[in-house]
Order: C-alpha cells, then sequence, then structure tokens
C-alpha cells in the first residue's frame, strides 16, 4: 500500500472517530450539566530517522468544553445550577465525583441524591434532610424548615483538563487537576444548568465531517486506481 493511502486512511480514521464524539453530543442535548466533547488532530511524524522517507501520521486528542450551559427553570427548590466555575461532589463506588447537574431530590432515608440516587456530598459530608420546608440558599447552603442543616460541597479545578470523564456526565480527579474551594459560590436554586451543546451546531458539524469522510474515500479509490493503472503499464513495457 502507498504512503498517500495510508496517510489519507488515517485522517479518515480520525473523521470516524470525531463522528462518534458529535453523536455522543446530540445524544446528550437534553442532558442537564452534560459538558461537550471536541476532537484536536494534528499531523506529526512517526519515523525516528530523518533520513528515511517520511510517513506522515495524524495524531488526535479529545477535549471537554467546560463553558457554562443555559440556565433553565424548574420550579423545583432541590434543583440546583451553579453560576460560574464549579462542580457539586457527588459520593459514588468509584470515590468522590463531580458534576454540573444540580437535578437533585430527597431519597427514602432522608440523604440528598442525584438522579442516579447517588448521595450529595455537603461541607459535613452527605446531605441528610429531616424536615419538610427545605430551601438552598444563594451561597450553597441548605435550610430545612428555616434551620441551616448543611452547605452543598462546590470545588473548583486549577487544570480541569485533567479531569478523566466517566458515565452520567461525571467527572473524576486522579490527583493531577488541582482540587480547590471556590472564592464563592452563587447556585440558582429551582434553576438546572443545560447540556452546553447545540443541536443545530452539532448537526452542522455532523454534515461536515460525513461529507469530509466521502472525500477521503474517493481520494482513496483515485490513488489505488493509479497505482493499478501503474502496475499495469509497467507489466506492459516489460
Amino acid at each position: 500500500m502507498s504512503y498517500a493511502v495510508t496517510d489519507i486512511a488515517a485522517a479518515a480514521s480520525v473523521k470516524v472517530d470525531q463522528l462518534d464524539i458529535i453523536s455522543n453530543n446530540i445524544a446528550n442535548v437534553m442532558t442537564a450539566g452534560y459538558k461537550t466533547e471536541h476532537l484536536r488532530a494534528s499531523v506529526g511524524d512517526n519515523l525516528p530517522d530523518p533520513t528515511v522517507d517520511r510517513i506522515p501520521r495524524i495524531t488526535s486528542s479529545v477535549y471537554v468544553d467546560f463553558s457554562q450551559g443555559i440556565l433553565q427553570r424548574t420550579g423545583n427548590p432541590l434543583d440546583a445550577a451553579l453560576q460560574g466555575e464549579g462542580f457539586f461532589e457527588i459520593e459514588t463506588a468509584s470515590g468522590p465525583a463531580y458534576t454540573r447537574a444540580g437535578n437533585f431530590s430527597i431519597n427514602q432515608e432522608g440523604r440528598l441524591v442525584n438522579k442516579s440516587g447517588q448521595t450529595v456530598m455537603g461541607a459535613a459530608g452527605p446531605v441528610i434532610i429531616a424536615g419538610n420546608d427545605v430551601r438552598i440558599t444563594q451561597s450553597g447552603n441548605i435550610q430545612v424548615d428555616g434551620v441551616t442543616v448543611d452547605t452543598l460541597r462546590v470545588v473548583v479545578f486549577e487544570n480541569k483538563n485533567a479531569l478523566k470523564r466517566g458515565e452520567d456526565g461525571f467527572f473524576f480527579d486522579s490527583g493531577e487537576a488541582g482540587l480547590g474551594e471556590p472564592e464563592s459560590i452563587n447556585i440558582q436554586a429551582g434553576f438546572l444548568e443545560l447540556s452546553n451543546a447545540s443541536a443545530a451546531k452539532e448537526m452542522i458539524q455532523m454534515i461536515n465531517v460525513q461529507r469530509a469522510f466521502e472525500l477521503y474515500q474517493k481520494a482513496i479509490w483515485t490513488v489505488s486506481d493509479q497505482d493499478k493503472l501503474s502496475v499495469s503499464r509497467v507489466g506492459r513495457l516489460s
């Protein structure tokens, strides 16, 4: 196989990966707190000896867009949306997880939990609710029947790009993201932060990627046909 076909096939493979990412973004357009992923590609070289014929190599990496989504009013006093930087901390079987999704509820044990039933963490540990009238203040205080019982644990990271993405919109810190406390907290109770994915933009991007992939396919066919033609001509000359 010629190097040209190898290079084009590598570029086409990146487009396939990009298509998978875009499809996932579209699938999570309605997921509260979801942060879109994007693929960054660059051309390098995979041969250590510069005197040898160089075979271009395309490398790619996925990065997360942490920009804030639109806040939507729900009217549910247990829903909470972070305005600005920060993540809610959730207790999971895999350790502390961090999310922007604040669609909370109270389970039968009186714990404040997320949509998957996992415990929401407060400054004093798991948030326990024992009362009827529950309110979340702008500073994150949880008031039950007029008494402050805890404060939602909100954290920030110096390097969000070091966070590892998990399921259910979670992010995990392996110790490299620079966990810290926010200088201030701005929580909007009765609101949810929507996904920062735009269905229209993602669909346009998907169409562009599909067209690019088709062009790569045609280019591979053209190069292959030229190779076959060259071989047949060499055979006739010999």
